[in-house]
């Protein structure tokens, strides 16, 4: 599961390409998933990253029926499918019944056409089909979990390079400890105490959980805002993490699929007395604040 969606393009006209991937990525962006496009040029380049990687990291493929200076689309497709990769396919050209009796001819599976007047359409359509399976409330879940643990661990490779010194210097640090540590961890208390005062702080980062990483991590980079421009950007998009990343995740592990009286099926989380009942909206806003969180936390790295 990921919140990146991934299109390969053979598209040869630099003009058209540009305009065209900035509409796709809009609709990709609207449903709140992350665009990656890459694209390529000729018949060649496409073989090379088979050999490469097996084109298994796409989700769809775009390909135009007439490249200049290299093979028709046709060609390609043949390869890919040669190749035993199944991914879904949309083949466009200003002559869509070229492409038409192309496939018949080949036998394609899983290829989509389209006129390229009418390609954007086209691929909405094919595109919310890939989701399909996505969106599924269990699959969602599944993203959920993922996607935050991942975070989790960008949280944990900042605070390894902001706990050193300068940064650490200005931060009152013995006070979160004894606050925030080892007087809210009764049960392990006089281990990571211990284990703080003979090993250093480092060694106790993987002891606390993810919401005292998450105020740490705060705590030191308000003190050294002048370290860099972006940090008092990060703490402002940073500030709703709790509620987008970790109090969603809470929920999610507290959650069980129901089926409404007009046959809907949603998510519910039961948390103490509160319910919270999650449906492909919100589950697009989450997806949205995922990214937010993960864009802010991969540029903190820059």
């Amino acid at each position: 599961m990921r919140l990146n969606y991934y299109i390969l393009w053979v598209e040869d006209d630099d003009s058209w390409y540009k305009t065209a991937s900035e509409l796709f990525s809009d609709t990709i962006i609207d449903y709140g998933f992350n665009p990656i496009i890459e694209r390529k040029k000729s018949f060649d380049e496409v073989v090379n990253e088979i050999v490469d990687n097996g084109l298994k990291k796409f989700d769809i493929f775009l390909i135009d029926f007439k490249l200049r200076n290299s093979k028709d689309g046709d060609s390609i497709v043949d390869h890919v499918r040669s190749s035993n990769i199944f991914t879904d396919i949309i083949f466009y050209s200003s002559d869509k019944q070229t492409i038409i009796d192309s496939i018949k001819e080949h036998l394609f599976e899983g290829v989509y056409h389209s006129d390229k007047k009418e390609v954007e359409d086209k691929f909405e359509k094919v595109f919310k089909t890939t989701i399909k399976k996505i969106e599924e409330i269990n699959s969602m879940r599944g993203l959920i979990v993922g996607e935050t643990s991942e975070l989790d661990a960008l949280i944990e490779e900042h605070l390894n390079f902001y706990i050193q010194p300068p940064f650490i210097e200005k931060f009152n640090l013995a006070k979160f400890i004894e606050i925030e540590i080892v007087k809210n961890i009764e049960k392990r208390s006089v281990k990571i105490d211990e284990l703080y005062k003979s090993e250093g702080l480092i060694s106790i980062i993987p002891h606390i959980d993810v919401a005292k990483k998450w105020q740490l991590l705060r705590g030191i980079l308000k003190v050294n805002t002048d370290y860099k421009p972006y940090i008092t950007e990060f703490l402002t998009i940073n500030s709703k993490y709790q509620d987008d990343v970790i109090q969603i995740r809470n929920k999610f592990a507290h959650a069980k699929v129901i089926t409404k009286d007009n046959g809907k099926e949603v998510l519910k989380a039961f948390i103490g007395d509160d319910h919270f009942e999650f449906d492909e909206e919100s589950f697009k806003k989450i997806r949205e604040d995922l990214i937010t969180h993960r864009n802010a936390l991969i540029k903190l790295q820059q």
